[in-house]
């Protein structure tokens, strides 16, 4: 019986599929941090090749770009750092406001635990109970205190937030390490794959590899100083209502955005929640989501078109499924990273014989 090579191919593709999708699941470990390194060198790579055209030595001009990096983190690390710790020493006024705001819920409804249901249906041992709730107020203040200061917090606890914070830190560093690699081999990278391309294919190689770097270093650079100018925006408008750690929330909002659609419902519920635990009213929490609204507004209409553009060319369906697959493989770093690597991955299929279709299919045009 003879197989249909149409059937062939489309079995051998769907394969394919599986088979790396399964390589990025169990390879996050060290996939997911040469995915950020190589995106953040492609950022760099402008620096670099400007800093070695002024005559710069490539050791030099990698350390610099490198430099102006950490400057970058330590920067947001320091302004985030300084609300974080304000956040710190303010946290046990903090606990007693969430426990006052989860006390006032369950009176207004009867169906949370505690709430007006329960304390009608226990009415008739309200005169036992409320003799020995007296007695715990006036020793310790038991009754009616803060819900969260009975979380355990054991020696297994502190261990695992040590070396998660260990970890991080180790990631991180290594994450420096793969930048300078990337930077220092990229001449060597472009030739590997010059060489693996046919003879005949060598230029429009060339100019995959060309339209690739500039998808990904414009989308990128666009999307930082969209952060950056909407952490200004949403710090102004929190600080005008009267938001706690207006800069830490601004910035962290800010950075969320740049997961499409999802990012800024979240960050615009973070925000929410932390007026509501401040304990501010009405007037805060309408503030807040009128700063919100003005700034995606914004960001929409005005910023995005004229920073980013076009460049990224991906319909909107793909953003939603790439976002989600790729927090599903590799968590909320996957979201940030899934737009610049379709993008590249539809430039590619552009550029290859038989999946042009493929690169319609991601594409909007």
């Amino acid at each position: 019986m003879k197989v249909s090579p149409k059937l062939v191919g489309f079995v051998l593709r769907l394969f394919a599929i599986i088979g790396v999708v399964a390589i990025l699941y169990f390879g996050k470990s060290v996939l997911l941090l040469l995915t950020v390194a190589g995106l953040i060198a492609i950022l760099l790579n402008p620096v670099d090749n400007k800093l070695r055209s002024w005559g710069w030595k490539p050791g030099l001009a990698i350390a610099a770009s490198v430099f102006l990096l950490v400057l970058f983190f330590a920067g947001i690390f320091f302004a985030i750092g300084q609300q974080a710790t304000s956040f710190a020493q303010n946290w046990p006024e903090i606990e007693d406001r969430i426990s006052q705001q989860i006390e006032r819920a369950k009176e207004q409804i009867p169906v949370l635990p505690g709430g007006a249901t329960t304390e009608a249906s226990d009415s008739t041992s309200t005169g036992q109970q409320s003799g020995s709730a007296s007695g715990q107020s006036a020793d310790g203040g038991s009754s009616g205190g803060s819900m969260l200061q009975n979380l355990p917090f054991g020696q297994s606890q502190i261990t695992g937030a040590l070396s998660s914070t260990l970890s991080v830190l180790g990631d991180f560093l290594l994450m420096f390490v793969y930048i300078v690699l990337f930077l220092s081999q990229k001449e060597r990278l472009r030739e590997f794959v010059l060489r693996r391309a046919p003879d005949e294919k060598r230029g429009e190689t060339h100019q995959t590899i060309n339209e690739a770097l500039d998808v990904a270093q414009q989308y990128l650079k666009g999307r930082l100083i969209l952060i950056l100018i909407l952490s200004v925006l949403y710090g102004v408008g929190f600080s005008l209502v009267g938001l706690n750690y207006a800069i830490v929330i601004a910035v962290l909002v800010a950075i969320l955005s740049i997961i499409p659609y999802l990012g800024n419902i979240i960050g615009g519920g973070i925000a929410v929640a932390i007026a509501v635990a401040s304990g501010g009213g009405t007037t805060m929490i309408l503030g807040v989501l009128g700063t919100m609204a003005v700034a995606q507004v914004l960001e929409s209409y005005i910023l995005t078109p004229l920073i980013v553009g076009d460049e990224v060319d991906i319909n909107p369906l793909t953003t939603i499924v790439a976002v989600i697959a790729f927090t599903v493989m590799w968590g909320a770093v996957g979201a940030i990273v899934a737009i610049p690597v379709v993008a590249i991955m539809r430039i590619v299929f552009k550029h290859i014989n038989g999946m042009e279709d493929y690169a319609y299919l991601l594409g909007q045009e």
